[in-house]
């Protein structure tokens, strides 16, 4: 059978109705990528890296050097009492800040330690904090945060994609159900509709009697109100599934009435006791909400530790080299020892209270997220095997309904070779061929619940269902 793109077969359905008439199959796999692709919440959710990577990036502007410039004149009755100008650029590092600066500050009325010559006057330093800001700051504890966001964020995405996905599978599974229970009903209607003519053949030719034909009849209309009926299930069906299907240009696609759900097939190795234990294994490392929370308390980590640093008491010091910028052997030069600018402030809060209380709710939020964690990973352990136990019974229901199935075939036919033989009726024809079709529509209404199963057991444990 030939295929086509999903996308491509819903542009171009009315030229492939008349150019083929074999249906065009939609795969899970191929509706996830579909999904992956156009949908506008996945691409919401993907845009969740690009918010976090801008925050990063605006951490990292804290470390940015910035430069600043002040200039002041004042001259009054025909008098220059002062002109300044002042540059300074700083460069922060990782501990403390480098410091540059220019100034050239003129005047009769001008403060005397304020004087430079014509030429001005170049500083060189460096800031340094001890004590307080010395092993984290808010500086850093920023950066730091916006790093492990990026990590929250690729969780946070991968949570919301899966639960898309989830969802889509369910309605998949609906559709499919919806469809093969369209196509049983459509197969019985046709077995009614031959066994009607030919009893109303043989009636004419007088080997049956009229309330056989009646029988038939009142059989056949049953069959096509249920037809209608599933008819209009798989068209609605198909009308939730298309909610999910998206093309270029964020355009809405249709699934047509040619495209069919794929054959099913049992995925036999997710039923395995050592499949198990590997979801459980790679949940409890890899689960979104699980890593979400790590994340998280990681991010707290370092909050406590910006606390903690808070405690100390805040000294900074400041050394500056001074020069004048038109250096001879008269002037200064660049020394350690001499023209130099040094200076420090200190801080001490004396009762800590407010710093003390930081702390403490930071470790209280510790704990909650601890305990959230402990939560989370017990609900998925739990979640995962309830998930594979309902697979596993899904699993053994399917084989008994299949032989079920092929037993009332068996019943079925053989009432239709001792009605022909004038051993039976219409009546336990009709009844027993019913169970048939029953029984196949239960089949495939296991084999839907299936599909459900194995992509819940997938989410349980958080594994990308479009890997």
């Amino acid at each position: 059978m030939k295929r086509y793109p999903l996308f491509f077969f819903a542009l171009f359905a009315p030229c492939l109705l008349f150019a083929q008439s074999q249906p065009d199959e939609l795969t899970i796999r191929e509706f996830y990528d579909q999904i992956f692709r156009y949908h506008p919440l996945v691409k919401q959710a993907q845009s969740l890296n690009a918010l976090a990577q801008q925050e990063l990036r605006m951490a990292r502007g804290n470390f940015d050097p910035k430069f600043s410039t002040d200039f002041d004149r004042k001259q009054f009755d025909k008098k220059e009492y002062y002109q300044t100008f002042y540059s300074k650029l700083k460069a922060p590092i990782w501990v403390g800040e480098f410091q540059a600066s220019f100034e050239r500050n003129q005047g009769t009325f001008l403060d005397e330690s304020l004087y430079t010559d014509g030429s001005g006057l170049l500083a060189v330093g460096v800031g340094i904090p001890i004590g307080r800001n010395i092993l984290m700051d808010e500086r850093r504890n920023t950066l730091r945060q916006a790093q492990l966001a990026q990590n929250v964020a690729e969780a946070e995405k991968i949570k919301l994609m899966n639960k898309i996905l989830v969802n889509a599978s369910k309605e998949y599974a609906e559709w499919y159900f919806a469809y093969h229970q369209y196509r049983l009903l459509q197969a019985g209607y046709k077995l009614a509709e031959e066994r009607y003519l030919g009893v109303k053949q043989r009636m004419v030719m007088g080997e049956l009697a009229p309330i056989d034909s009646v029988q038939a009849l009142i059989t056949l209309q049953e069959r096509d109100v249920a037809l209608q009926q599933g008819e209009v299930d798989w068209r609605n069906a198909g009308l939730r599934l298309s909610n999910y299907l998206w093309g270029d240009n964020d355009t809405p696609l249709q699934v047509e009435p040619n495209v069919i759900p794929q054959v099913f097939a049992q995925n036999t190795q997710l039923t395995q006791a050592s499949t198990l234990q590997e979801l459980l294994t790679f949940a409890q490392q890899n689960h979104p909400e699980i890593r979400k929370n790590s994340f998280k308390r990681r991010q707290l980590d370092f909050e406590e530790r910006l606390q903690v640093n808070n405690l100390m008491p805040n000294l900074q010091l400041n050394y500056n080299m001074l020069r004048n910028v038109r250096s001879t052997k008269e002037t200064t030069n660049w020394a350690f020892r001499d023209n130099y600018k040094v200076g420090f402030t200190f801080e001490m809060p004396l009762l800590l209270r407010k710093e003390r209380s930081k702390l403490q709710m930071v470790r209280i939020k510790q704990l909650q997220v601890d305990w959230e964690i402990q939560s989370v990973q017990r609900e998925v352990s739990n979640e995962i095997q309830a998930s594979h136990n309902e697979l596993l019974t899904y699993s053994r229901l399917l084989t008994l309904q299949d032989k079920m199935v092929d037993n009332y075939r068996i019943l079925r036919d053989g009432e239709i070779r001792r009605f022909w033989a004038g051993e039976s009726s219409l009546f336990i024809i009709n009844a027993q061929e019913a169970k048939y079709i029953e029984s196949q529509i239960k089949l495939e209404q296991l084999r839907a619940k299936y599909i459900k199963a194995q992509a819940l057991l997938l989410w349980s444990a958080g594994k990308p269902l479009w890997e």
